[in-house]
């Protein structure tokens, strides 16, 4: 009961953070939605040893709650991937049937009679009455439709994730706070969680060991909640500002372009003069509208000239030109690998890391040790 305690007391607190440093960008509602359903489940231990209309309350509406928290989750990703309007996001109202019947289910259960859900939830009797036994298959088919939907939810969620990040690879050079790689391993854990939690409710009490435990189960909930809240709170939609583009990634998307290849040359020209010579790089900021805006151009202009005419796109264009920058500071300046870090553009140590690791197959440390050591040789 205490880690369900603290569970609760830290959603409540992320919930007081939420709202009272509330900004106007659309996720927060399904931010608040998440935590408060995680609360309520971590608020189990409680209901259930209060008894009566508690432990039948909180019972009832657990099927609700898990049908509830995948299609959130999943508005949540297409609210922080879309570009511009949230009046471009898929409201299919399939996504809500499996909760309209989990619900139904939740509400049955609710009205057994008193004999009938101490029988099915607490004395665990094997002689079930017809609306008991009912309810008993209608949790089973819900809990195998809940099962599919799960992996269906997770493929979708790991397909966007990835057209995602390859849409943050065509606009953005520090994707710090953008990226939602953390969303598919939460999605992966919870439905992982919601799988241990049926073993665990399945198992008798007397059964329990360290490892299958409601203890156990409160502490997955609670690492669930946090990680969420940690990763969600005050997150923004890094397209918020952004006009749509093609869905295409690829090379036709740009089949209907009316731009030929001689201006694709001069256009290429301009980004090399301005990013290169001019050193827009410098700025930490810089993002693909804010460059086409600078030559102007549209932005979708801007990545079929990277793409088309140089072989690249925006985050590895604007990053290559740092490293190469980077580099020579680490050769012949004083300066510690932090302040090059930031001369040079990036806004983070960690994003600076990353990328002069994936493009030299050393940490800057190592390189500016190598470089040192040869000059001295020479």
């Amino acid at each position: 009961m205490f880690i369900n305690g603290v569970g609760v007391g830290i959603g409540l607190l992320f919930l007081s953070l939420l709202y009272l440093n509330r900004s106007d960008h659309k996720p927060t509602r399904l931010v608040g939605g998440v935590i408060a359903l995680f609360c309520w489940l971590l608020s189990g231990s409680v209901m259930l040893d209060e008894g009566g209309i508690f432990t039948r309350l909180y019972i009832a509406s657990v099927p609700v709650v898990f049908f509830l928290l995948l299609p959130i989750i999943y508005r949540y990703q297409q609210v922080m991937t879309a570009y511009g309007s949230e009046s471009r996001l898929n409201n299919s109202s399939t996504h809500w049937i499996p909760v309209i019947l989990a619900s139904l289910l939740s509400l049955s259960i609710g009205l057994m009679p008193n004999d009938d859900f101490d029988a099915m939830f607490i004395t665990g009797s094997d002689q079930l009455s017809v609306w008991a036994n009912l309810n008993s298959i209608g949790f089973f088919v819900l809990f195998v439709g809940w099962t599919a939907l799960s992996f269906l939810y997770l493929s979708k969620i790991v397909m966007n994730t990835k057209t995602y990040h390859q849409r943050l690879q065509t606009e953005f050079a520090n994707h710090e706070g953008k990226r939602l790689d953390w969303l598919v391993g939460f999605a992966c854990l919870l439905v992982a969680t919601w799988i241990y939690a049926l073993i665990v409710l399945g198992m008798p009490s007397d059964n329990s060991t360290v490892l299958i435990s409601e203890t156990a189960l409160s502490i997955l909930v609670l690492i669930l909640m946090w990680m969420f809240s940690i990763q969600a709170l005050n997150r923004e939609p890094a397209f918020s500002d952004s006009e749509p583009e093609p869905e295409d990634t690829s090379e036709q998307k740009y089949s209907n372009s009316s731009i030929d290849d001689e201006r694709l040359k001069r256009i290429a020209d301009k980004v090399e003069r301005k990013v290169v010579e001019e050193k827009t790089y410098l700025n930490p900021d810089l993002d693909a509208s804010m460059l086409a805006s600078e030559l102007g151009i549209s932005v979708h202009y801007l990545s079929q000239v990277l793409s088309q005419e140089m072989q690249t796109n925006f985050y590895s264009y604007i990053n290559d030109a740092r490293i190469e920058a980077a580099k020579e500071e680490l050769k012949n300046s004083k300066r510690t690998v932090l302040e090059i870090a930031m001369a040079v553009g990036f806004n983070t140590r960690s994003s600076f890391y990353n990328a002069f690791k994936q493009r030299t197959n050393m940490t800057p440390s190592k390189y500016k040790a190598t470089a040192t050591s040869t000059e001295s040789i020479s």
